[in-house]
């Protein structure tokens, strides 16, 4: 960015010249055109990818400056995306409870039970008439009886299985489900929103004036790739000297001259400073180098001059 110091350094010869060759002493106020500029950089270091403009250029607001290396961000964004399809679904399968096949194989396995219970009825019962006749010991009836209970144990498990897959998913379970899809949801917007960092596009209206990184170079909040100046954003700087400071309070329309300048370009000053200062180094003089001036800006009506060049004003009414 250029600063006052910057400009200050850069116009002392310069005024001095124009001062001694152009305009005869104390005729007039002398200053300069100063932009405002600012420099654009991404918010997070990374490899640039693509620059999209080139000094000179003027841009528009919204058009793409910077793209950076997005391949981690596109990457933890699919990552998170199948997590919400993967959640979204068990989701699904718990509210609608089991599957007609499921349910076919539950009733399958009941079938069974029953069939082996009729089975194990059956030779329990042969097996007392045996015994109460005398041709078996109690040892085999045992056997049979214990087969008997235990068939009608696997029948009341089958009928309880049926039963639960027959069933929807349990309240606790669809909230705990219905919580992972909102955290995957809410860890999307911040993945894609990181993901938006890797672009950088212009704020304003505005003509490059330098590109400072290019393709391939790590750029970020401390490390700018451009330097734009807005449309609007150059103004006049002068120096009023403190004997002319009541004649000239803002709102003062001032006619402006330089070799870059427009025929007819009017200024009209903005704002002047508070407190005084001696005439800085680009209006000394041997006749004003002592005296104190209030630093003030002005606005141009029209197409300004390029930032830097020397200015002389004169009042109108």
């Amino acid at each position: 960015m250029i600063t006052r110091s910057t400009l200050t350094a850069l116009l002392l010869l310069t005024l001095l010249a124009i001062a001694g060759c152009s305009a005869p002493e104390d005729s007039g106020l002398v200053g300069y055109a100063e932009g405002d500029f600012i420099r654009i950089a991404p918010d997070q270091p990374g490899r640039i990818t693509a620059a999209a403009a080139a000094e000179g250029e003027q841009v528009l607001a919204g058009s793409l400056l910077i793209r950076q290396d997005d391949t981690a961000e596109r990457a933890a964004l699919a990552a998170i995306e199948a997590r919400i399809d993967a959640a979204t679904a068990r989701y699904d399968d718990a509210l609608a409870g089991a599957r007609d096949p499921e349910i076919a194989a539950a009733r399958d396995l009941l079938r069974q039970a029953l069939a082996t219970q009729a089975e194990a009825d059956q030779a329990r019962d042969r097996n007392q008439a045996l015994f109460a006749d005398g041709h078996i010991s109690q040892a085999r009836l045992d056997t049979a009886i214990a087969a008997a209970r235990a068939a009608d144990a696997r029948v009341d498990e089958m009928r309880q299985r049926l039963n639960i897959v027959q069933l929807p998913a349990r309240s606790d379970q669809l909230r705990a489900l219905q919580a992972e899809i909102a955290a995957a949801e809410a860890e999307r917007e911040g993945a894609a929103y990181r993901l938006t960092l890797r672009t950088v596009t212009a704020p304003a209206d505005a003509r490059i004036h330098r590109q400072l990184r290019f393709v391939g170079e790590q750029a970020g909040p401390t490390a700018p790739v451009y330097e734009l100046l807005p449309d609007g954003a150059v103004h006049a700087v002068l120096f009023i000297p403190q004997p002319e400071l009541a004649g000239l309070p803002v709102g003062t329309r001032l006619a402006v001259e330089c070799d870059a300048c427009a025929a007819g370009l009017m200024a009209t000053i903005a704002t002047i400073d508070d407190a005084a200062e001696f005439t800085p180094p680009i209006l000394y003089s041997d006749s004003s180098r002592a005296r104190l001036v209030f630093r003030a800006e002005a606005r141009f009506d029209d197409t300004p001059p390029p930032p830097g060049t020397p200015l002389f004003f004169e009042p109108r009414p």
